[in-house]
């Protein structure tokens, strides 16, 4: 069970990467006419990944990702290597009020990003 823990914390990463660069290389990849930054497909996943995580925020849930690894994992059981470093990078230890605000913020910037910097049909 603890590999396929990792597999989904790995995921998750991914997710949050995916989520995070998108609001720095949208802006940039517009300035420099980078066609698949434009590509709509991929702004409506960016954009629903954001909104996902900030009302599941606001609800007051847990990440389903977040859910299903901790209980593929356990309570007690130790995490490889890679798994505890990807652990400390993507959950941070602060209050829930932080990350709504965090959240709001980012899906604030994620609104504007995508009305400054419009995908294309």
């Amino acid at each position: 069970m603890i590999l396929i823990a990792d597999i989904v914390l790995f995921f998750h990463f991914c997710i949050a990467v995916f989520i995070t660069f998108g609001f720095v290389l949208i802006p940039i990849g517009y300035n420099f006419n980078w066609i698949w930054i434009k590509n709509k497909k991929l702004r409506l996943l960016h954009f629903g990944m954001m909104i996902f995580v900030t009302f599941e925020t606001i609800l007051g849930l847990s990440c389903p990702l977040t859910v299903l690894e901790n209980n593929l994992r356990g309570i007690n059981e130790n995490q490889l290597f890679l798994s505890r470093w990807i652990t400390e990078v993507i959950y941070w230890d602060f209050p829930s009020e932080f990350f709504l605000i965090l959240y709001c913020l980012c899906l604030g910037w994620t609104f504007l990003i995508w009305k400054k910097y419009p995908p294309i049909e």
